[in-house]
């Protein structure tokens, strides 16, 4: 099979992005929501009863805190709002974004921080997969937590030919020639590859965005025709997940926001699980991007529309 063109890891942007995406098997909105402008959340805290972030683009861009942030969460728990993160940053345990978070100032318990790597942690405790995994990762990626048999991929080992399946954890390490060397591997031997975050990309306080493990999927798909099994954003899982951390058994489901900057992460998973979307436009992915002919292009339009938390 030849492999299908697609963006080299360092040609990412906001229009490459959202091209990729559209080539991911992803799950179909249930509605499309009116894309009324809010001046911020605090203004939205009477529309909803519980308010999940996404990580990258509301509560931090890069290694920084975007701002408002902290004043955002104060005054939703001030008003009595559930407050809650649902990231698709997988690379580490969740304990690792919480304390980050404490040191800001946003005030959001570790247990109310869930991440796409606790998705795919529980689905694997839930249904066992047996065999070697070889995870994308990096060293310090705790793989003792996944409930599973894993070994870290390298450069030019045999891992590649011997594994009984692949992890994609987190691409801060990976590069075109360890991607080359599974494509080759899945190509001769399919077998199951599990992405613990499906995003395309992340955006950087400098204005680059990253290649996150979901573009080496899509990736993956287009070169070798193995489908891969995504775990967080925009999937139903992940967002069951959340909620039952956020004890909203009881909750409507249009009562609880999804806040994000992706539209197909954030808004297309928070429209497919039921819940009401926010899409914050002047931080993350969307920040210099036409995103209404976007949201028009892919039927992806969000319930409210805020410049910032």
């Amino acid at each position: 099979m030849a492999p299908v063109p697609l963006p080299e890891p360092g040609d990412l942007e906001p229009e490459t992005i959202l091209r990729c995406f559209a080539r991911a098997r992803l799950p179909t909105p249930a509605r499309r929501g009116r894309a009324e402008p809010a001046p911020g959340l605090a203004a939205l805290a009477d529309r909803f009863d519980a308010f999940i972030l996404d990580g990258y683009g509301v509560v931090n861009v890069g290694a920084e805190p975007v701002p408002g942030i902290v004043d955002a969460v104060e005054a939703l728990r001030g008003a009595g709002r559930a407050v809650m993160v649902l990231t698709n940053g997988a690379g580490r345990p969740v304990r690792w974004a919480a304390r980050r978070y404490a040191g800001w100032g946003v005030r959001i318990p570790e247990r109310l921080v869930v991440s796409s790597r606790d998705s795919l942690e529980a689905d694997l405790a839930a249904h066992p997969r047996q065999g070697l995994f070889g995870v994308m990762a990096k060293p310090d990626s705790e793989l003792e937590t996944l409930p599973a048999e894993t070994a870290l991929l390298c450069d030019g080992d045999a891992l590649y030919e011997e594994a009984d399946g692949f992890i994609l954890l987190r691409s801060g390490a990976w590069t075109v020639e360890r991607h080359r060397r599974m494509a080759e591997a899945l190509r001769r031997a399919p077998r199951p590859v599990l992405v613990a975050n499906p995003d395309v990309s992340a955006p950087y306080a400098d204005g680059t965005f990253s290649a996150e493990p979901g573009y080496w999927a899509i990736r993956l798909e287009a070169e070798t025709g193995v489908a891969c099994e995504r775990f967080g954003k925009p999937f139903g899982h992940a967002f069951d997940l959340a909620l039952a951390r956020l004890g909203a058994a009881g909750v409507r489901r249009d009562r609880v926001a999804m806040v994000g900057d992706g539209l197909y992460t954030d808004i297309l998973g928070g429209l497919a699980a039921g819940l009401g979307t926010v899409l914050v436009t002047d931080h993350g992915l969307v920040r210099d991007l036409d995103w209404r002919a976007w949201a028009e292009r892919t039927g992806i339009s969000p319930d409210y529309v805020v410049p910032g938390p």
